[in-house]
C-alpha cells in the first residue's frame, strides 16, 4: 500500500481525472499557479529522485492541460516491478522534492480532490489578491466570500503563467502569502 505523497504523485502523474482550485469538479476552473516548463522541470526532478531510490522504470513526466501526467500503464508497471518496499522507501527520500509540486498542477483520481479554498481562507486570498496587484497584475480581484476568485468573464480569464510574464512574475512574488490552487468563478 503506497503513502499519501507516493499515491498522490502516482495518481498525479498518471493523469487520472482533473484537480481544480474550485468545488466544481470542471478542470477548466483550475488557475495554473507556475507554468507548464516549471512543472515540467518539477515532475521530472520528482521522477528522477525515484528512479535514483529504487523505482528505476519510472516512466517520464508529461505536462497536459496544465497538469503533471505520465501514461497509466508504465506507472503501475513501476510500482509493481518496484515493489511496496522499495516504493515507499523512494517515496520517502523523495518527499521534499515530490512536494515542491504544487497540489492543483497533479491530476488526481475523482474524489480525491484536495478540499479548495474556502470562506476560512478569505483572508489570506486577500493578501494573495493585493500581492498580485502590487506585483504587475493591477486588475487582479478580491476573492469571493467563499474564497474563489471572480476571473471568468475579465481580462484575466484565459492568461496563464508563463515565464517572465506578468502573471509569473506576481505569482513567483507572492508564493510566500499563498501557494496552493485557487479557485475561480
Amino acid at each position: 500500500m503506497t503513502s499519501c505523497v507516493a499515491a498522490a504523485l502516482m495518481v498525479a502523474l498518471a493523469g487520472c481525472s482533473g484537480v481544480n482550485g474550485s468545488p466544481a469538479t470542471d478542470p477548466s476552473s483550475y488557475v495554473p499557479t507556475i507554468s507548464d516548463a516549471e512543472l515540467l522541470t518539477l515532475g521530472k526532478a520528482a521522477v528522477q529522485c525515484l528512479r535514483e531510490n529504487g523505482v528505476a522504470d519510472m516512466p517520464d513526466p508529461y505536462v497536459e492541460d496544465n497538469r503533471l501526467k505520465v501514461p497509466d500503464d508504465e506507472m503501475d508497471a513501476a510500482e509493481e516491478k518496484a515493489g511496496e518496499q522499495t516504493w515507499n522507501a523512494a517515496e520517502e527520500a523523495c518527499r521534499e522534492t515530490i512536494g515542491k509540486i504544487p497540489e492543483g498542477a497533479l491530476a488526481k483520481e475523482e474524489g480525491s480532490d484536495p478540499e479548495p479554498p474556502g470562506p476560512e481562507d478569505v483572508e489570506a486570498l486577500r493578501k494573495l489578491a493585493q500581492c498580485y496587484r502590487d506585483n504587475g497584475v493591477p486588475e487582479w480581484p478580491d476573492p469571493d466570500a467563499q474564497g474563489r476568485f471572480p476571473i471568468k468573464g475579465t481580462s484575466l480569464e484565459g492568461e496563464k503563467p508563463e515565464p517572465g510574464n506578468r502573471l509569473d512574475t506576481a505569482r513567483k512574488a507572492c508564493e510566500q502569502i499563498w501557494s496552493g490552487p485557487i479557485g475561480i468563478s
